[in-house]
C-alpha cells in the first residue's frame, strides 16, 4: 500500500511538472509554434500584457496583506500576488506564484520534492491564513507559475499560468494542521477529496487584479539588476 501511494504521488508531481512545451496554446503565446495564426497571437498578447499591469491600489484589509507578507518571508519559492475574503459566498481565496523551475523532474526524488515543495507552500498557506479567514468556509489556492511572452512595444513581459486550483473546507484544514505534516498525509488529503485539487488540461492565465504589493519572483527578475 505504501509503494502504490509513492507512486501516486510520484504521477501527481509528474503531471505538475509538465512544462511550457506541453501546452500547445502557450507555444503560440511565446512564439514557439511558427504556423500559430499571427493575428491571433497579437490578441493573446495585449490581452496578457492587463494581467500583469493591473491596478494593485484596491483596498483589501491589511490583516490579509500582513499575513501575506508573513507566508512569503517563511517560502522563498512563493509570492502571493492576490488574496481576497468573500464574506458573503465566505470563502478566501489566495492566488499565488510557486517558482520549482530549479527542481530537477526527471528522476523520482526530484518529482517527490517538487511536490513536498507545493505541500510546504499549501500548508503555510492554510496556518498563516487561519486566523485572518475567521468567518470563511472554505480557502481556495491558485497556483501559478510564471510565463514569458514577447512583446513588440515592452520586450519579454511577464504572465501567470495556472497549474493548480485547490479548494479545502477550512475546518478540514485546522484539523489537517494539528496533525503530522508530511507528504504521505498531504497525499491523503487527495485521496480523499478532503482537498479538492483540479489541475487544469488546457493553457489557463491568471485573470485576477493583484493587490499584493510584489508580483514578480526573485527569480524571474532581469540578471543585469534593471
Amino acid at each position: 500500500m505504501f509503494r502504490g501511494r509513492i507512486l501516486g504521488i510520484v504521477i501527481l508531481a509528474a503531471i505538475l511538472g509538465a512544462g511550457c512545451s506541453q501546452l500547445p496554446g502557450l507555444r503560440v503565446l511565446t512564439g514557439q509554434d511558427a504556423q500559430g495564426n499571427s493575428l491571433a497571437t497579437t490578441n493573446q498578447t495585449v490581452q496578457a500584457l492587463n494581467l500583469v499591469m493591473a491596478d494593485k491600489s484596491s483596498a483589501t484589509d491589511p490583516a490579509l496583506l500582513n499575513a501575506a507578507d508573513r507566508i512569503e518571508a517563511a517560502d522563498n519559492l512563493l509570492n502571493i500576488i492576490e488574496v481576497r475574503k468573500d464574506a458573503q459566498a465566505r470563502v478566501l481565496s489566495v492566488n499565488m506564484l510557486l517558482d520549482l523551475s530549479a527542481i530537477d523532474t526527471s528522476t523520482q526524488a526530484g518529482q517527490l520534492q517538487q511536490l513536498d515543495a507545493i505541500r510546504r507552500a499549501f500548508e503555510l498557506t492554510w496556518q498563516g491564513m487561519m486566523q485572518p479567514s475567521e468567518g470563511t468556509d472554505q480557502i481556495d489556492i491558485r497556483v501559478l507559475t510564471p510565463g514569458s511572452i514577447s512583446t513588440l512595444d515592452h520586450g519579454n513581459s511577464f504572465v501567470g499560468i495556472v497549474r493548480v486550483d485547490a479548494k479545502i473546507d477550512r475546518s478540514a484544514a485546522a484539523k489537517y494542521l494539528t496533525g503530522v505534516r508530511n507528504i504521505s498525509n498531504f497525499y491523503d488529503l487527495l485521496v480523499s477529496g478532503t482537498l479538492n485539487y483540479q489541475v487544469p488540461t488546457s493553457l489557463t492565465l491568471y485573470q485576477g487584479t493583484p493587490n499584493h504589493p510584489m508580483f514578480m519572483l526573485p527569480a524571474a527578475t532581469p540578471s543585469n539588476g534593471q
